[in-house]
């Protein structure tokens, strides 16, 4: 039995699913993403222990899978983020992930000094923290020795590929992060018109998505239990591949990817020459374009709140032996939409439009339950996605929306985001799109198909459909003006709260051995005894 194999190298978790050429499931395995934390806002990999994390899982599906001939690899990943090789192949550092926020201090230089400019200009969108300009601008600055034994800038999968393969390449999707705007060629001499310490020699090749770039190599087999000389497929940035892989690949029609981020996607069959137009417009399969916004937070929100409040939920979970997702979902359905007037912003790790936007409830009151705020934060990210989705589609209609990621499997969350959106929303029955997006990137690559239609035609059906609900829908058409408006007020008041406070002094008093440390600043409350801004820092 011939098989494919779509591995999907996430931010927080890797996927690997083999199927069969008829798109049905034969084996997977999985595996939290490696990431590491060394400061505040940091998000880094080892390049090392990614690919021995992820070289891992695949040997357990491929071991899973018992006697079946594996003719082709794909590879899926997070996008943007930097990863870097010297010219013998080695990492120069960690890898930097999409979800790092070192870069947010690059924005605001570049939007003052003009860069910013020259990047919308030049490449159709602006720095956002998490892009590689932004990154290798934070690089020359605070690790220059890292810019100077850069040979090749590579993205997440595009690491992997080169671990199975030895070979050095990216494909169009995520090249076009470089491109001119509206080409399909590298913006020629862009780094030095963003006056950064490095040249286009950096970028690798690229190889279409699915299109053969390389074969496995003896020691990746070895490692990975993949037979040698297999065709790996170029493979796709995850979001494309999610798309993909639910059947979202044909100009007119959307999706929106409920997963650690959010994303809401529109995919196009020419793209706008507009450089103020929201989200990225990014390359995709045969002369498409898929332009995205994404969320930095979607199920991180849910995520972050059950961790901090959701232990009586988890206890009755256990009780009852049933997920912890049950009973949050259940929770979610007994509270009304509308959240009983409570609104949720999701930006609990910053924005694409601002890396300083903070997440809020808002309208809360002593009435309000953790019901309730649960309740607001499946609507806040539902509504963040709404918004984003009518901006990436110009507020055009989409007639065939697709809802994918690991949101997608709350029916009472894809409820919302169909009252949010006002749209029927299609669930396909594969719950790991991106791994079937690339693997039909590498059953293209192995011959198995000549077309994406026939491939999507046998590795993408439809489980479930879900339609609008009239009441739900009017109350968010409010929130959603709520929502923006609440935005707009409370911007400025976050990106004070982003400032350092700036010590101006410290002054001690001590008694029994206890000494209380202070600093005065003008961002915290006035000491009228000491005619000074004062802050407790610690006791000791």
């Amino acid at each position: 039995m011939s098989a494919v194999v779509g591995v999907d190298a996430g931010l927080t978790t890797t996927t690997v699913v083999i199927y069969d050429t008829d798109g049905q499931v034969h084996a997977e395995a999985s595996c939290d993403t490696p990431t590491a934390r060394p400061q505040e806002g940091f998000r880094e990999v080892g390049l090392d222990t990614l690919w021995g994390a992820v070289a891992k899982v695949i040997k357990t599906a491929v071991s899973r899978a018992g006697d079946v001939k594996i003719v082709g690899v794909g590879i899926a990943g997070h996008g943007h983020g930097a990863y870097l090789l010297d010219d013998q192949g080695k990492a120069v550092r960690p890898g930097i992930k999409s979800t790092d926020s070192r870069g947010a201090e690059v924005v605001d230089t570049w939007e003052a000094d003009g860069r910013a400019d020259i990047m919308r200009h030049r490449l159709g969108y602006g720095p956002f923290g998490a892009d590689p300009l932004s990154i290798l601008q934070w690089l020359s600055v605070h690790e220059p020795g890292s810019l100077d034994s850069l040979d090749t800038l590579l993205f997440c999968k595009d690491y992997l590929k080169y671990r199975l393969t030895d070979q050095c390449c990216t494909d169009e999707m995520e090249a076009s992060v470089f491109y001119e705007f509206g080409t399909d060629s590298y913006a020629s001499g862009i780094f030095r018109d963003l006056e950064l310490p490095v040249d286009d020699s950096i970028l690798p090749s690229v190889v279409p998505s699915q299109t053969t770039c390389g074969t496995v190599t003896e020691e990746a087999a070895r490692i990975t239990g993949l037979p040698a000389g297999v065709p790996v497929a170029s493979g796709l940035h995850d979001v494309g591949a999610t798309a993909l892989g639910l059947g979202a690949y044909q100009a007119g029609q959307s999706a929106l990817i409920v997963g650690t981020w959010g994303q809401s996607i529109a995919i196009q069959e020419t793209v706008e020459t507009n450089e103020k137009s929201a989200g990225l417009t990014r390359r995709f399969l045969d002369e498409r374009y898929l332009r995205y916004k994404g969320l930095r937070s979607a199920t991180a929100c849910l995520e972050w709140f059950t961790d901090q409040f959701g232990d009586v939920w988890d206890r009755e979970a256990a009780k009852r032996e049933v997920s912890p997702y049950t009973v949050y979902n259940e929770t979610v359905a007994s509270v009304p939409p509308g959240a009983n007037g409570l609104l949720f912003h999701p930006y609990i790790d910053g924005s694409t439009d601002s890396p300083v936007d903070r997440g809020g409830f808002y309208g809360l009151t002593s009435e309000h339950t953790r019901a309730d705020m649960l309740r607001a934060v499946y609507e806040g990210v539902a509504l963040g996605q709404a918004i984003r989705l009518s901006e990436v589609t110009r507020d055009r209609h989409a007639n065939d929306l697709r809802l994918g990621g690991g949101g997608a499997r709350s029916a009472v969350w894809a409820d919302i985001f169909a009252s949010a959106t006002e749209i029927d929303i299609q669930i396909p029955a594969n719950e790991e799109a991106g791994a079937c997006g690339a693997a039909i990137c590498a059953a293209l690559a192995a011959g198995i198909f000549e077309t994406h239609d026939q491939a999507i035609a046998e590795f993408v059906s439809i489980a479930r459909q879900h339609e609008p609900d009239p009441e739900a829908t009017a109350i968010y058409a409010d929130r959603k003006s709520v929502f923006n408006q609440a935005l707009s007020a409370i911007q400025p008041t976050w990106k004070d709260l982003s400032q350092p406070i700036e010590s101006q002094s410290l002054w001690a008093t001590g008694q029994n051995n206890v000494c209380c440390v202070v600093t005065h600043s003008s961002q915290v409350p006035w000491c009228p005894k000491r005619q000074q801004h004062w802050k407790m820092l610690e006791w000791v």
